[in-house]
C-alpha cells in the first residue's frame, strides 16, 4: 500500500495532483506546524504554498496569497483564515483577468465564486475543500452541481475511479489516537504509515535530502519510492511568456478539458 503525506496546499500545484493521485493512501498533515516559508536542502528559501498559490498573469508567474491570522507556531489545522480584507475579490479578480479568455473560464470561475465565497475558520479547511473540488472535477469530467466538498464525499467517488487514489485521511484526526511526542521526522512518518497500514512511502525528492535515514524506513519494512514526475508542455495563456511548468491546479483546469488533464497528471 502506498501512502503519501503531504501539507495541504492552497489549490495546489500539479507535481501535488501527481502525487496524491498515484497513492493509495493520502494523509493531509494538517497536524503539522503552519508554515509561510520553508527552507530547502539547497539553502535557498520559498513559499510553503500552504496559503499561497502560482498562477499565470500577463507579466508571468503570480502568487494567490490567503491572509492568516498568526498567533505563534500552531498547527496547519488551527491556523486561521482572516477575512479582515477583500482578499476572496481580489483573488477572483485576478483569475478573471488570468483566465477570462481560457477555454474552460466560465465552469472554473463559477467553482471559484462558490468555494471562496464560503467562509473557513482554518487555512485547513480551505486548502482540502480546494483539494477535494479539484479531485471531484477530474473524476466528473468537468463541472459538478454537487457541493459537498468533504473528504467522505470525495473518497466515494474515488471508490469508482481509475485513479490509484482510495483513502483521504486528515492527520488531525489520525493522530488523536496515534500518539507522535518526542519522535524525530522519520519516527513520526515511519509510525504514520504503519498506522494507515501502509508499507511505501511516496514522497518528494526533498523530503530524502532534507531529513530523510532511509536505512530506518528500509529497517521497519517500508519501501521509499521519490516521486519521478515532470510537468509536460499544455495550452496556456499568455503565449509570448512561454510555457510556465508547474503552476497551480486552477491554471490546467481552465486550459484543458478533465481527460486530458487526468492523462498529464498521472503521466
Amino acid at each position: 500500500m502506498r501512502y503519501s503525506g503531504i501539507q495541504p496546499q492552497y489549490f495546489p500545484r500539479l507535481h501535488y495532483f501527481a502525487r496524491i493521485l498515484n497513492s493509495d493512501i493520502y494523509l493531509i498533515r494538517d497536524e503539522v506546524q503552519y508554515l509561510k516559508k520553508h527552507k530547502y536542502p539547497d539553502g535557498t528559501t520559498d513559499k510553503s504554498y500552504q496559503s499561497h498559490t502560482p498562477v499565470k498573469q500577463t507579466f508571468g508567474r503570480f502568487l494567490l496569497s490567503v491572509p492568516i491570522k498568526r498567533e505563534g507556531f500552531i498547527p496547519i489545522g488551527k491556523t486561521e483564515v482572516s477575512y479582515g480584507n477583500n482578499w476572496v475579490e481580489t483573488h477572483l479578480k485576478t483569475i478573471e483577468i488570468c483566465y477570462s479568455k481560457a477555454p474552460n473560464y466560465q465552469p472554473i470561475y463559477r467553482d471559484m465564486e462558490t468555494i471562496l465565497n464560503m467562509r473557513y475558520k482554518t487555512i485547513a479547511d480551505l486548502n482540502i475543500a480546494a483539494i477535494c473540488w479539484a479531485i471531484q472535477y477530474l473524476i466528473n469530467k468537468g463541472h459538478s452541481s454537487n457541493r459537498d466538498l468533504s473528504i467522505n464525499s470525495t473518497e466515494q467517488l474515488l471508490k469508482k475511479s481509475r485513479f490509484r487514489l482510495r483513502k483521504i485521511i486528515r492527520g488531525s484526526h489520525l493522530t488523536k489516537t496515534v500518539n507522535l511526542d518526542g519522535l524525530s521526522a522519520d519516527e513520526k512518518i515511519i509510525k504514520l504509515i504503519k498506522a494507515v497500514g501502509a508499507n511505501e512511502d511516496y514522497c518528494g525528492g526533498t523530503a530524502i535530502a532534507a531529513y530523510m535515514h532511509q536505512e530506518l524506513f528500509k529497517k521497519n519494512g517500508i519501501k521509499i519510492t521519490v516521486q519521478d514526475w515532470h510537468c509536460p508542455p499544455y495550452p496556456q495563456q499568455f503565449n509570448k511568456l512561454g510555457f510556465i511548468p508547474d503552476l497551480s491546479i486552477i491554471d490546467l483546469f481552465m486550459n484543458v478539458s478533465p481527460q486530458n488533464a487526468a492523462k498529464i497528471l498521472l503521466g
